[in-house]
């Protein structure tokens, strides 16, 4: 038995360094690393533009920059995560692996952890960079920007399981790819959880809402009627915004379930 587990972890092992490996020599690390540069030169190029200069208090500096960690993560986890599996039956490469004493389980475990190491290892450094430039620029720092970082890394888990079950699905890459943004970016964040906040409905299953505590981890926790003002006059909303146990909650279930989900799928699935 313990021989057994010991050769399951040395395969693990040996996937996931290779699939490492892969990941940054890939186009798509590339473009995901340049999306994270773009977006934060755009929301460094707009505070400046906006407000003349960069915020001196470390709160609102952190939260200048984590307002576009949700968006960065979708992306990136869609980029990594999405194609992981299917690139496996489009360029049919599993076909040379597995008639070696290669189990499906150690094969899809390597890549998962591949895929996280690479996309927290980018989501760390953005965050490093952040912390950098707030002691810099006001000389100190928001300690809730740790709490946040955890809160991106496990939101990152939640999105990257999701785009592996949309991986294990079909059998193009870039299918998959697609299907994660526009469900993730258009259809939970831009859509479902805007119209049930609007209709006065907390979307308390929604991945991209519990993924908001990513920022109010920082900005603190504005959940109550706000006054909206509109070309009619002002308006009343009432806004939700996760709790931090929900929010943990929540993006901890849709990491176990859809990674679950999507290993189901690839075990029963045939090159």
């Amino acid at each position: 038995m313990a021989k057994g587990i010991g050769d399951d972890m040395r395969q693990i092992g040996v996937v996931t360094k290779y699939e490492i490996l892969k990941h940054l020599r890939s186009k798509r690390m590339l473009i995901f690393i340049a999306i994270a540069v773009i977006l934060f030169a755009l929301m460094t190029a707009l505070v400046i533009i906006l407000d003349g200069k960069l915020p001196d208090d470390p709160t609102e500096f952190m939260k200048q920059y984590l307002a576009i960690v949700i968006i960065m993560i979708i992306i990136g986890t869609s980029l990594i995560c999405a194609p992981a599996i299917a690139s496996e039956f489009e360029e049919r490469t599993a076909l040379l692996m597995f008639p070696r004493p290669m189990k499906k389980t150690s094969f899809f475990i390597g890549k998962v952890l591949a895929c996280y190491i690479v996309c927290g290892a980018v989501i760390v450094l953005y965050y490093l960079i952040c912390i950098v430039l707030s002691f810099i620029c006001t000389g100190g720092l928001d300690l809730n920007t740790f709490g946040s970082l955890g809160m991106a890394l496990l939101f990152m888990m939640g999105a990257g399981g999701f785009g592996l079950l949309m991986s294990s699905m079909f059998k193009k890459g870039s299918t998959s790819i697609i299907v994660t943004i526009l469900v993730l970016l258009l259809v939970f964040y831009s859509m479902i959880d805007g119209l049930l906040i609007m209709f006065e409905v907390e979307p308390f299953f929604s991945l991209t809402y519990a993924g908001l505590d990513i920022l109010n981890f920082v900005a603190g926790d504005p959940t109550g009627i706000q006054i909206i003002e509109t070309p009619m006059g002002p308006v009343e909303m009432m806004f939700y915004y996760p709790s931090h146990a929900l929010a943990v909650s929540v993006m901890a279930t849709w990491a176990i379930v859809t990674t679950a989900l999507a290993a189901l799928l690839f075990r029963r699935r045939e090159f």
